[in-house]
């Protein structure tokens, strides 16, 4: 089956239920990985890690999640960040907004 939007490295969206607590997904897209799950309105990411950081992968991790929020109209929301160099880089570099206790998302028309 071919892939719904081809990312800049060619990278696959592979996701499955979490064996610790059913609510969540973990997904993995190159050499990122990470927990997210849906609230009916966003995505909500709740986890992520790079084990190759500075290779791109990151940038194929936003296009798929916004792909997916474009195509069914929902937030994309980043929960529990405490990371403030990363916090800086979503709000600066990829249109993030804080919306408060170590939150941010991202809306799209």
């Amino acid at each position: 089956m071919d892939n719904a939007i081809t990312t800049k490295h060619n990278l696959d969206f592979l996701s499955t239920s979490w064996n610790l607590n059913p609510d969540f997904s973990v997904f993995k897209i190159g050499s990122v990985e990470g927990l997210w799950f849906c609230d009916g309105a966003s995505y909500c990411i709740v986890a992520l890690e790079n084990s190759e950081p500075h290779n791109g992968h990151l940038d194929d991790v936003f296009e798929w999640f916004e792909h997916s929020c474009k195509r069914d109209g929902y937030t994309l929301r980043i929960l529990e960040l405490f990371n403030s160099k990363f916090k800086s880089h979503l709000i600066g570099k990829r249109g993030f907004v804080d919306v408060g206790e170590n939150n941010l998302e991202k809306k799209f028309k």
